[in-house]
Order: structure tokens, then sequence, then C-alpha cells
């Protein structure tokens, strides 16, 4: 914070003094600050939700996805996105903020992960498995290949440059230690180039 303020100090308050190369040296410094925000952010959330204590109950997934989409709003604006909620969605068994946490993490990426002609088109729906609610969030993004499914979930691991697809690869990885958390699993179907389906599976509510 005290780089990214001296830094914007300059930009702000001594910009005719320094010349075009300087400018650009300064504002680099700003750009390199936001991401490393970003990424401690991540990383207390990834941590928060390994060690906080959870009292689990009874939650409407319909309030969790509207509360998710209404955080992301500007981006889903900013890229016209079109999603769709096949609802009402059902109960499940969890924790609202972390469940909120999980849902905006893969929100977020459908409407990120697509090429710049692109309109994003997300939908999500959810489906009975015996004693569980799977919640799938689909996309006509780029896709990942076979290879990587398992990969993505790690911290840090990125399939693209930061200059592509601006993130701090740690987004899925709070989504399956979230979902694993509630007693619950994560997982996709995909291929490269032909969008992605993830699932988020909790324990149903009776």
């Amino acid at each position: 914070r005290g780089m990214h303020g001296f830094a914007r100090a300059l930009l702000e308050e001594y910009a005719e003094r320094l010349d075009s190369e300087g400018s650009e040296f300064a504002q680099l410094i700003v750009n390199a600050a936001d991401r490393m925000d970003r990424l401690i952010n991540d990383l207390l959330t990834f941590s928060r939700i390994s060690r906080v204590k959870l009292h689990l109950q009874p939650i409407d997934l319909t309030s969790v996805v509207k509360e998710s989409l209404a955080q992301i709003d500007s981006e889903i604006q900013s890229r016209q996105a079109q999603v769709t909620v096949e609802g009402p969605l059902p109960k499940v068994v969890g924790h609202h903020a972390i469940l909120v946490q999980i849902t905006t993490n893969l929100l977020t990426n459908a409407v990120k992960f697509v090429t710049k002609e692109v309109s994003p088109q997300v939908r999500v729906w959810a489906e009975p498995r015996k004693d569980r609610i799977r919640l799938w969030v689909e996309d006509n993004g780029i896709g990942i290949r076979r290879e990587h499914h398992d990969r993505i979930f790690r911290v840090f691991e990125r399939l693209h440059g930061m200059e592509t697809y601006p993130g701090t690869g740690i987004g899925l990885a709070i989504v399956r230690r979230a979902a694993e958390r509630l007693g619950g699993a994560v997982g996709l179907e995909s291929s490269f180039g032909e969008g992605c389906r993830f699932w988020v599976e909790f324990p149903v509510a009776e």
C-alpha cells in the first residue's frame, strides 16, 4: 500500500516533472502493487476458509447466486455477458458467505475466460444426485484441455499469461477448498475450445 500510494502521488503531483519513461515506470509500480494486493487478499481468503469454524445450516442457492451476480454486475455489464439462471434453485447444507465465495469465483471465471470477439453466455442450474445437490455453471469460453482438469484447482496454477486473462491463479483453489470444507466436491467437464461446465456438490437440505 505504501508503494502504491507513493507511486500514485508521483503520477498525480509530479507529472509535469516526469518524462514519458518516468511516468511509465511509476505506472508499472502502481500496477504491480495492485496485483500484489489482489494476491494477498486471495491468499488470506484461502487461509481463512481453511481455518474458520463453520456453522452449517440450510441455505437457499437461489439467494446465493443472486448475491454473487450482484457482486460482479459491473463486470457482467462491461463484457455484455448474458447469464441465465434456471431456477428456483434448491436448498443445501452450507455456510452462506462461503457459498457466495464459491459461486462468485465460478461466475467470474465463466464471464472472463472467453475470446475477445465472443459475448459470454453463462448458464446456471442444479440437479439432485442422491443425498447431494450438484450446482452447474456452464460457459461458452475457451475451454480447458483434459490433462489440465485437476491442475487448475491448485494454488498459483495458471494456464494463460497475465496479460491475456488477469488473475492471481487462486480462485479455483479457493472453490475446491471451500467445497471440501462444506462436505462437498468440485469438478468440471470441458475440452479445449468448447467452453466449460464446472460443477460443485453440496449435501442436500432436508
